[in-house]
């Protein structure tokens, strides 16, 4: 949707580095993911430079005398650290790079302040599953709700309030996999498989249909605009339309519901707030004549709930 938005504005025909800027924009959001994974690693190291400034105060009072580093030794935090895949990471997207190491600071205080982490730090003994359990935690109410990191990162991720809630979503739940998977298996995925072939393919593909029938997919449109030129009409609404009927008409296995309730849900966070209504009349006229005329071939999955 958003680098069929860029490429619209822009007006050009040729759409030839299309495919290339879906890619870049793919891996953009990749190098954020690993950015977030590396202010996680940042944060649970902390505790160590924080037991040292303890250490080295002339009056120490309890709490300073009492310092649980057990965080450091993260043992999910160890096994991603220790792989050559981390290492090789660690090194293409020059990560250290985008770490401030103040933002480090606060965020490792506004964690220590935390009852999460005091009861954290009173298990003598954390299982695997204390131990993702803690890094969910900072990964979502400490890392992810940081405005200071935020403005930090927007300066170098132009795509960043699109993409942080699915960077950290998709972190928290790889995490989990931690307590179930042998440590090769899941650096393995929790590194090497961030995004999977056949999404990177759906996404070519949904782009590559609509780039081929954009006369047919306005041909089928405007009419059911009744009076409202398609050039009045919200370019983002527009494409968010056509997007849904490329899935109405090409892709068999997608049930239509769920074409139509992804691209209203879409349009709530990118389009005005008339959006909603207007795209959900449009698909659902769209849908039924398109359904009448049997244009429509569903199979499979695509059969649920059509």
């Amino acid at each position: 949707m958003q680098v069929l938005f860029t490429y619209e504005l822009s007006e050009k025909e040729d759409s030839g580095g299309l495919e290339k800027m879906l890619m870049s924009r793919i891996d953009k959001t990749k190098e954020l993911y690993y950015v977030y994974l590396q202010y996680l690693i940042e944060v649970c190291q902390y505790v160590l430079v924080d037991a040292a400034r303890r250490e080295n105060k002339y009056i120490k009072d309890q709490e300073d005398l009492n310092i649980n580093t057990q965080l450091a030794s993260n043992s999910c935090i160890s096994a991603i650290q220790q792989s050559e895949a981390y290492k090789f990471i660690l090194k293409k997207y020059s990560l250290s790079h985008h770490i401030d190491n103040k933002l480090v600071r606060d965020l490792f205080n506004t964690l220590e302040a935390s009852r999460k982490y005091v009861n954290y730090c009173e298990i003598a003994k954390p299982t695997k599953g204390d131990e993702v359990e803690i890094l969910r935690y900072i990964a979502k109410k400490i890392i992810g709700t940081s405005a200071d990191l935020d403005e930090y990162l927007a300066e170098r991720f132009m795509n960043l309030e699109d993409d942080h809630f699915i960077s950290l979503h998709t972190l928290q739940k790889k995490l989990k996999d931690f307590v179930e998977l042998d440590k090769e298996t899941f650096v393995e995925d929790f590194l090497n498989n961030l995004e999977q072939d056949d999404e990177i393919n759906f996404s070519k593909e949904l782009i590559n249909n609509y780039l081929s029938n954009r006369e047919t997919l306005e041909k089928i449109i405007e009419p059911r605009l009744k009076n409202w030129d398609m050039d009045r009409v919200a370019l983002m609404d527009i494409i968010l339309i056509k997007l849904a009927i490329v899935e109405f008409l090409y892709f068999p296995y997608i049930p239509l519901k769920v074409s139509m309730n992804e691209y209203i849900d879409i349009s709530k966070e990118y389009s005005t707030e008339k959006s909603k209504d207007f795209i959900n009349g449009i698909l659902d006229k769209t849908m039924k004549g398109l359904n009448d005329n049997g244009k429509i071939k569903k199979l499979g999955r695509g059969l649920i709930n059509n």
